[in-house]
């Protein structure tokens, strides 16, 4: 551990790109707390329905993920090699497929609502709020697929600065236009759930229009032409899904686990779909910096194996494994002790207070494993181009333990909200174990640009 701290290169490295990165997830995740808390001033009820169409968000938002986390594998390797016309043309191909996603998720929240909101739950006033806030936040998938492309671009060519803004003026929009429309200040009507989703669409505009006004309005290196856009070729494709497909595909898998998982909340109780939604955005906002870790490390890592620097990447590799769970300690200290705290600022009931605090305490416990996971995965693993091995663990250990473990834990055995999540945090514990083995065979490094053409 003395050696790592002495790394001074290795960690400046880090936090140049790791900082920006993390501030950016955590205004986003702001963003999100922001919501919850003007809503929660709303009721239980109005937290349950806005917290499903999230549900719905999170799964697009996982799909764009997995879209953009393929592409940084190839934009971080050649950016090692600093080869810009490459990274033009894997952004190009990262945005048109962002956008079809985008355009799908939006129609259906256009055209099906209803359909969307009645998977998770029967509760008719929640049903009716869901879909209203869903029909006015759906235009907002585009502008942020468009945003997540650029954005992905910038931070694999070590410029996360500007994403980082562009989410500073989402937050700040976002905020003063939901307390004028949520709740009917300076002169207009209180608007409640629709309010939320019509600043939020805004705000996700705004940050749309400044991230192409700082790549556009100064050339910056990733300016891409629109005939740079549909630059790529059939053969250069199917290069891309061979390394993304397992990540897109993970993203999913991913994605409908969370889903399934607010499908069993729901089964115990709307009450829990409301705790459930409150400690997930508050543990958002603590693991940002988990999440910013990983990103950097997955650029670090990815860079110096397209500069075919192997010998340095491995050794990051090994440095970040052995920070990550120290992170991760001082995390769950922090969400422990501010966890009665945050939840004063909603307005729920003492039992669902109790449950809640309850969840956001067995969160800090995991937390060290999280970590080591999220940057095994995230970080080490996909910068270093292996894809399928993260797919086939996060698969096996989710959709044939942690979930059906759950499901019947919730809808057999009745347990309460708190034992249902600890159940499901024991994943973690499993998976940790694969990802080790994959980590000491060395096997994760795969240099992905050496098979494109």
């Amino acid at each position: 551990m003395k050696k790592l701290l002495k790394d001074k290169k290795f960690f400046i490295l880090l936090f140049t790109l790791a900082l920006p990165i993390t501030f950016q997830n955590l205004i986003s995740s702001s963003l999100n707390l922001i919501d919850n808390l003007m809503i929660g001033k709303l009721g239980e009820t109005e937290i349950a329905a806005v917290g499903l169409i999230n549900q719905f968000f999170f799964i697009f938002m996982l799909c764009l993920s997995g879209i953009n986390a393929g592409a940084s594998i190839f934009m971080s390797q050649y950016w090692g090699k600093k080869n810009i016309d490459r990274i033009k043309k894997v952004l190009g191909l990262n945005i048109i497929l962002g956008l079809l996603t985008a355009i799908v998720f939006s129609i259906v929240g256009l055209v099906f609502p209803s359909f969307v909101i009645k998977v998770f739950t029967k509760d008719q006033h929640v049903i009716a709020l869901g879909t209203t806030y869903l029909r006015f936040v759906a235009a907002s998938f585009i502008m942020t697929s468009i945003t997540q492309a650029y954005s992905t671009a910038l931070r694999s060519t070590e410029q996360p600065n500007t994403p980082m803004y562009a989410s500073l003026i989402g937050v700040a929009c976002n905020a003063i236009l939901n307390w004028v429309l949520i709740f009917g200040n300076l002169g207009f009507p209180a608007m409640g759930v629709k309010g939320a989703a019509i600043a939020t669409t805004i705000a996700r505009g705004a940050e749309m229009l400044y991230v192409l006004s700082r790549v556009y309005g100064v050339n910056n290196i990733i300016s891409v032409k629109l005939r740079e856009i549909f630059s790529f070729n059939r053969e250069f494709v199917m290069v891309y899904f061979r390394t993304s497909y397992s990540v897109i595909i993970n993203e999913i898998i991913w994605a409908l686990g969370m889903t399934a998982y607010s499908v069993v909340y729901a089964k115990i109780s709307i009450s829990a779909v409301a705790g459930m939604q409150i400690a997930t955005t508050i543990s958002n906002i603590f693991m940002v910096v988990c999440i910013g870790l990983a990103s950097a490390s997955a650029i670090m890592i990815g860079t110096q194996i397209g500069a075919e620097n192997e010998d340095i990447a491995k050794d990051y590799a090994f440095k970040l494994g052995v920070l990550s769970p120290f992170i991760g300690i001082l995390i769950g200290i922090g969400i422990w002790v501010s966890a009665p705290f945050i939840l004063q600022s909603f307005n729920i009931s003492h039992t669902t207070y109790e449950s809640t605090l309850m969840v956001l305490r067995i969160m800090a416990v995991f937390c060290p494993l999280r970590f080591f996971n999220v940057l095994m995965i995230i970080g080490v693993f996909r910068g270093g181009g292996d894809t399928t091995y993260s797919m086939i663990v996060q698969g096996v250990t989710l959709w044939l333990y942690a979930i059906p473990l759950s499901f019947v834990a919730a809808v057999y055995f009745k347990v309460s909200l708190p034992m249902v999540y600890f159940i499901i945090c024991t994943e973690e514990i499993i998976k940790a174990i694969f990802e080790v083995k994959r980590f000491l065979s060395n096997k994760w490094m795969c240099n992905v640009i050496e098979q494109v053409a």
